[in-house]
Parts: C-alpha cells; sequence; structure tokens
C-alpha cells in the first residue's frame, strides 16, 4: 500500500466490473471507474503482476457517469456497476466478452449479440446474511462483515418489500432465526407475491414460460426468471431431435423444455438433492426421461454415453468442462452443442479446445443476467464440423 497518488487513464472494464488502467505496464484495478476516465487513485494492493486501487477522484469525469439509485452502492458488495448507465454498462461487458474470447479463446466472435431484461428489480434469488446489529442484509465491499440494508433496487419488488419490512424491525434475524433455525447466511427466492424462506420452506415454486417448477431452496436456480425466459425461447425451445443429453441438469429446467420435442432425454446431475426435484418436474413430461445422479466425468464412463444424441445441452459451473468432458465430446455421437455457460473466460478456453476436436461454433450470444454488476452469461451453440 502506498500514499502516493496516482493520476491514470482506465482503458476498459474487468469482468468483475473494476476499471482497467495501466502504470509503468502492470495493470491497475479501480472500482468505480468508468473506461474513458482520467482518475486519482491510490495503490492499495501491489502484486507481482497487477495491483488493485481505491478511487479519490475523476479529473476527466465519463459522459455516461450516473447516479447510482442505491445509498449504499460502494459500501454493499453487491452491485459494481450503478455508477454507469445501463446502455453503456452493455456495450462495456460485450466488449469485454469479445477480448476475452479474443486472448483466452484465440479467435474474434465479431460483434456480439447480448440479451437485456429489466436494469433494476430483477432479481429473484438471494443470499441474506445476518448482521452484527440483529438486522438482515449483504457483505461488505471487500470484506466478510454483512451490513444491514434498508432497501435493495436490484430485488424484484416483492423481495424488496419484504426486506425493508423485516429491516424496520429491531432485532429481524432473532425472530427469523426461531423459524428457520441459526443460519448466519440463507437463501431467499420470490416470484410474483410469493417467497419462500430456507429453513422455512424446503421448496420454492417457480414458473418459465408456462411451465412450473420446484426446486429445493438452498440450491441454485436461475436468479433473473425474465431473461432466463428469454434464452430459453431463443435456443432451447427450437430445438428437436429423438434423443437429448442435459448435462448438469439441475432440477430439469432445460429438460423439460426438451421433454416438448424429443423422444427421450437423460438428465446428468450429481447433486442429489437438484435430482430429485428433476424426478418431480419431469413426472409427467412426455418423453422418456432416465435419471443419473452422478458426476458427469463418472457418467461418461458408463454405457449410457456410448449412445448417438441429437443434442446435448451443457450448464456447468464457473469452472466449466473438465478436461476428461471435453475429451469425450471430441468422440461423443452428437450433432449439436448448446453450452450455457455464466463465466466467458471459461467458455472461451472450453470453445478453442472444442473447435480443435471436431466442432464448430455457430453462435455466441450474450445474457445480461446480473444488470449492475461485471457477471454475464452466455450462451455458444456448436455443431459437428464435417469429418
Amino acid at each position: 500500500m502506498t500514499d502516493d497518488l496516482l493520476t491514470l487513464r482506465v482503458e476498459k472494464l474487468s469482468s468483475h466490473g473494476e476499471g482497467i488502467a495501466f502504470s509503468e505496464g502492470k495493470a491497475v484495478f479501480i472500482p468505480y471507474s468508468i473506461p474513458g476516465e482520467l482518475v486519482f487513485c491510490r495503490i492499495v494492493e501491489d502484486h507481482a503482476s497487477f495491483s488493485r486501487a481505491e478511487l479519490i477522484g475523476t479529473k476527466e469525469p465519463s459522459p455516461h457517469r450516473s447516479e447510482p439509485l442505491c445509498p449504499l452502492f460502494g459500501v454493499c458488495g453487491g452491485c459494481a456497476l450503478q455508477h454507469i448507465e445501463y446502455a453503456y454498462q452493455t456495450k462495456l461487458k460485450q466488449a469485454a466478452a469479445r477480448e476475452t474470447f479474443q486472448r483466452i479463446g484465440g479467435f474474434d466472435p465479431g460483434e456480439l449479440d447480448i440479451v437485456t431484461g429489466e436494469p433494476y428489480h430483477y432479481r429473484n434469488r438471494t443470499q441474506i446474511h445476518a448482521c452484527g446489529d440483529g438486522g438482515l442484509g449483504f457483505t461488505k465491499a471487500g470484506s466478510p462483515e454483512a451490513i444491514r440494508i434498508p432497501k435493495c433496487p436490484i430485488l424484484i419488488s416483492t423481495l424488496e418489500h419484504w426486506l425493508v419490512a423485516e429491516n424496520r424491525k429491531a432485532h429481524p434475524y432473532r425472530a427469523l432465526s426461531a423459524l428457520i433455525g441459526e443460519r448466519p447466511r440463507f437463501s431467499v427466492f420470490g416470484q410474483d407475491e410469493r417467497i419462500y424462506i430456507e429453513g422455512r420452506e424446503t421448496y420454492a415454486a417457480a414458473s418459465v414460460r408456462g411451465k412450473n417448477f420446484q426446486f429445493p431452496v438452498a440450491h441454485f436456480f436461475q436468479s433473473n426468471i425474465i431473461v432466463l425466459e428469454k434464452l430459453v425461447e431463443r435456443f432451447v425451445e427450437p430445438l428437436k431431435g429423438v434423443l437429448a443429453l442435459d448435462l448438469y441438469s439441475g432440477a430439469g429446467l432445460f429438460s423439460l423444455f426438451l421433454a416438448d420435442n424429443f423422444d427421450s432425454i437423460e438428465c446428468v446431475e450429481s447433486d442429489a438433492a437438484s435430482m430429485e426435484a428433476a424426478r418431480l418436474n419431469l413426472s409427467r413430461a412426455r418423453a422418456k426421461v432416465g435419471f443419473s445422479d452422478i458426476l458427469v466425468e463418472r457418467w461418461i464412463q458408463t454405457p449410457h454415453a456410448n449412445r448417438a444424441f441429437d443434442c446435448i445441452v451443457a450448464d456447468p459451473p464457473r469452472a466449466g468442462l473438465s478436461p476428461e468432458l471435453r475429451a469425450w465430446l471430441a468422440g461423443a455421437q452428437a450433432d449439436a452443442l448448446l453450452y450455457v455457460s455464466c463465466d466467458h473466460a471459461s467458455l472461451a478456453r472450453d470453445l478453442r479446445d472444442l473447435t480443435q476436436k471436431g466442432w464448430k461454433t455457430e453462435d455466441i450470444t450474450l445474457f445480461d443476467f446480473y444488470p449492475q454488476t461485471g457477471r454475464l452469461e452466455a450462451v455458444a451453440r456448436l455443431a459437428r464440423a464435417a469429418r
């Protein structure tokens, strides 16, 4: 850490939503800055290959700088981009994703289409933390300490109103813990007027493009239903064939849509609770459904993996596809692959590898599931290249 004040020109946006400048050839990450700005900053972390700085002021502010909607922006660690006009946020995210595909993937995807929803009041699912003062909130930026939140414009209105009402009480966590048990961190899901709280309910219910789902409140489900519906409509519903494979199938979200246009589906998911929900959600599916509640890396070693698939859908965690799975995909009997990714760095790596193993990337589309943050999801559609 140094007391020296630097004047730097911010050049681009990181995937975490920080501005990136350069000083003596080293990248300097500056939260709450905007590409194009000339800023005053101070180094707070100095590493061999990069530094982190705090923003002191802007000498030449961006015309796209806007007033944050949340009074705790910069204190709460949930958002990184409320200081940037939303339309410009999406342009910066497009540029950051394209640069990642060029740098890590070794190819230029061109101008990437980005699908957006509402910039605020979009989030259906969140994790709430118990605060030291007995309130409910989120962790501070760069700290494990939680801060009581008076309101949150990111949450859908139903969840925000619930959080506001709870935090008007002196010690809301004390009363809530009597219902849900001692959970310093717990998940909450809401849609329309209904709220599900981990510990109070085991399962939550969600509606996606007219289909009803149940899933464990404590487990993963997409947090932006509006943008999720656009993804399903554009990429999942048009898929057709005889046999589909759904890797990392979770609670069966994509499989239930695939069941309308395929005769059979194979679901692979290692999380037992999510697989139990998938069996429930797909119990009345038109298609015949097989369930394998084992790791994907184990499943590809079973006889089930030797069948011919018309389409494979993969929605892996942030780390992306493992080397073992990428190697299996090289020889898999499949005509099409739909890859849903929550991290475009691992996606870029995997696409580079898959294109060297007989696949051709036909389309990459970005989905802004998390406005006001640096996070971005993407869908890549691949076809088997001519052998």
